[in-house]
């Protein structure tokens, strides 16, 4: 056998442009990033309260981008003259010797995570999104240029998809790390619940007494309850979960090569890269991620014992999970049935029946599961797992807006836009291959999922972001890479493909490559720095309080920070198990009238003696500011009762922590 090294297999992956084509394209974007740039530039020197015609730094920048626009526009003029001799001797750098290249690499890779990590960038271009692009496309072509120095024999296109890729990956972790630290009080609105939930399943150690289970994302909390069983501290609580996240979502990655049985190690290396960045774009939540590891690796349309063991245990763990998720273990069986069993003239019912039964089976399993995980909780009231069913839709957040500048449905039709096209290219160069059944039903579970997520991510609470249409994105990976990596199976079975892969246009690949790097470009890479003596000196006042209020023989309510209690950094508390901040936000969002109302009854009578909550500050907003719902159900139904009874005592504004006492006399609403 002739070994080939994995840069000349690479080469290989990917129909390259002709040397004009990449110039030009490179020339283009260059040219269109510097002028958004100046754009962002006016953008944020308005946020800032910048008059740019004053400030020689602020005028620099735009000269600076303005130039590059007219150089790269320049060059994209005299290439149509000049034709092969500009690039000739753009690329007349194989003299360079390789250790030069290796540097360079170097240099570019660690380049871009310094530059948006200064806190001056951070500070002044931090929601600068085109400036974050154009930094990062300009230190990919110097990493391209470092692999084209080291590897001689690979063309640039593919060094740039290959830096990217690295580039990128890098990026993700230096996201994730700086998560990890030992800060002992919750950065986030919903990240001491992810410490406090899972502590639940342990309560009677923890806490001394049992408690009910949690009603929101079980499975979420029990897969993050393993490091109480040691009393593991704060930073290992975060490590934990990060590690989780990335493992996991990674894991999804080989799982799904190997059953394309895709044995070059190069292909597997980059193309998991790719899907990791994909899966983390959404991203997919942890939880769901079993699932899917279950089935692609436990599923086989021809074990069906195996088959019905993987679809059972899947929608055991996805009803346990999150509603929107009970038909995704069946739907993933059906779409695997119909990518790997041709139709070959069958009737259509004996065809369908085996998907279907999996779907329905699937489905009713999955509803089982919760309600036998209800009856387990010790939750009095079942309809409390259910309240985003009785959630508003906010049909606005399908648009651009505040809180989702890129509007759901835009972004929802514009991230997967490449796969699909390459998809069309595929199924329509390949028709003799599928048969319109086959294909109907995939497409017809693709859309399904795809306005479920819609629906989903307008209840409000969501919006922001595309978590909501996870499983959309699953399957549509799923159904990809059969179909670029030719692992599906023809109707006649004379056509069954040898090629481990069939290979993609240079800009269909960039394409479906470049978008989940789009999305992960705009994210900051941020450092937690805290002062310890200070955070001891709260955690020392947040005691001095539990014991008055011990003394005096009152009650104590944590509606934030409730990991401080269950972590055994405050001693002596006795938990109050209702009223978690989260639990508070979906009871009044859904308008759960009983659970308000009894929360008002509380709050009236000053049933608590202490409050420790994020400092509470009584504002309605409009429409045209971000997250208003949210803001304003939360302060009507929750905020009001809390400041018509209670009184601000003590507040660290930095920390998020706020202590309220009850009001003493006549009592003064805001």
């Amino acid at each position: 056998m002739v070994y080939r090294p994995p840069s000349i297999f690479l080469m290989n992956l990917i129909i390259p442009p002709s040397r004009s084509t990449f110039w030009r394209v490179i020339l283009v974007v260059i040219a269109a990033l510097s002028f958004l740039s100046i754009l962002d530039l006016f953008t944020s020197a308005q946020k800032l309260g910048v008059n740019i015609s004053t400030s020689v730094t602020w005028l620099a920048g735009i000269i600076l981008f303005a130039a590059l626009t007219l150089l790269a526009l320049l060059g994209l003029a005299i290439s149509y003259k000049s034709g092969e001799r500009l690039w000739e001797r753009i690329e007349a750098l194989g003299f360079i010797p390789k250790s030069f290249g290796i540097a360079l690499i170097i240099l570019a890779w660690i380049g871009f995570p310094l530059v948006v990590s200064n806190s001056f960038f951070k500070t002044v271009l931090g929601s600068a999104g085109w400036i974050h692009l154009l930094v990062f496309f300009s230190f990919s072509l110097a990493g391209m240029c470092g692999i084209k120095f080291f590897r001689k024999e690979l063309s640039l296109p593919i060094a740039l998809i290959v830096f990217m890729l690295c580039q990128s990956v890098l990026q993700t972790l230096l996201i994730n790390i700086p998560l990890v630290t030992a800060y002992p009080f919750a950065m986030g609105w919903s990240e001491t619940s992810r410490y406090y939930y899972p502590s639940l399943f342990l309560s009677e150690k923890i806490y001394g007494e049992q408690f009910a289970l949690p009603i929101l994302h079980p499975t979420l909390h029990a897969l993050l309850a393993p490091p109480y069983l040691f009393d593991a501290p704060l930073w290992f609580h975060r490590f934990w979960q990060m590690f989780l996240r990335l493992a996991l979502v990674g894991l999804i990655a080989p799982a799904l090569m190997k059953r394309l049985s895709i044995k070059n190690r190069a292909l597997k290396i980059f193309t998991g890269m790719w899907m990791i960045l994909f899966l983390l774009m959404g991203p997919v939540y942890l939880h769901l991620t079993i699932p899917v590891l279950i089935l692609l690796l436990g599923f086989s349309v021809h074990r069906p014992a195996s088959s019905w063991l993987a679809l059972l245990a899947a929608s055991l763990w996805a009803g346990t999970s999150r509603v929107n998720w009970y038909v995704m273990p069946g739907m993933i069986a059906a779409v695997l049935y119909l990518l790997e069993i041709p139709f070959n003239g069958k009737n259509i019912f004996n065809y369908l029946l085996k998907p279907a039964l999996w779907f329905v089976i699937g489905t009713i399993t999955a509803f089982a599961s919760m309600q036998i995980y209800i009856a387990l909780s010790g939750i009095p009231n079942p309809e409390d797992f259910f309240t985003s069913l009785s959630s508003p839709l906010l049909w606005y957040r399908l648009l651009p807006n505040e809180s989702y500048a890129f509007g759901i449905l835009p972004a929802a039709l514009f991230v997967p836009l490449p796969m699909w096209i390459v998809l069309y290219q595929q199924f329509r160069s390949r028709r003799a291959d599928w048969h319109p059944v086959r294909i109907f039903f995939i497409l017809a579970a693709l859309l399904a999922l795809f306005l479920g997520g819609l629906i989903v991510s307008l209840k409000i609470g969501g919006g922001a972001d595309l978590h909501n249409l996870d499983a959309y994105f699953t399957i549509l990976l799923i159904v990809f890479s059969y179909l670029v990596f030719a692992r599906y199976t023809p109707e006649d079975p004379q056509q069954t493909r040898t090629a481990e892969f069939i290979p993609l246009p240079w800009g269909n690949a960039m394409s479906v490559i470049v978008i989940p790097i789009l999305f992960l470009t705009q994210t900051n890479i941020s450092f937690k720095t805290y002062d310890e003596s200070r955070t001891d000196k709260i955690l020392q006042t947040l005691q001095e309080k539990v014991d008055e209020v011990n003394a005096n023989g009152g009650e104590i309510l944590f509606i934030t920070q409730r990991h401080l209690i269950s972590m055994g950094m405050l001693h002596d508390v006795t938990l109050a198990p209702e009223y978690e901040r989260e639990e508070l936000m979906e009871m009044a969002m859904s308008n759960n009238e009983a659970f308000l109302a009894r929360f008002k009854q509380d709050m009236e009578s000053q049933r608590f003696d202490l409050i420790v909550v994020d400092p509470l500050t009584f504002k309605i907003l409009a429409r045209r500011r971000a997250f208003s719902e949210e803001n304003n159900v939360w302060v009507r139904g929750i905020m009001r009762p809390i400041l018509c009874n209670y009184r601000l005592e003590d507040s660290f504004p930095e920390d998020e922590i706020a202590l309220y006492v009850p009001q003493e006399g006549e009592k003064v609403c805001p």
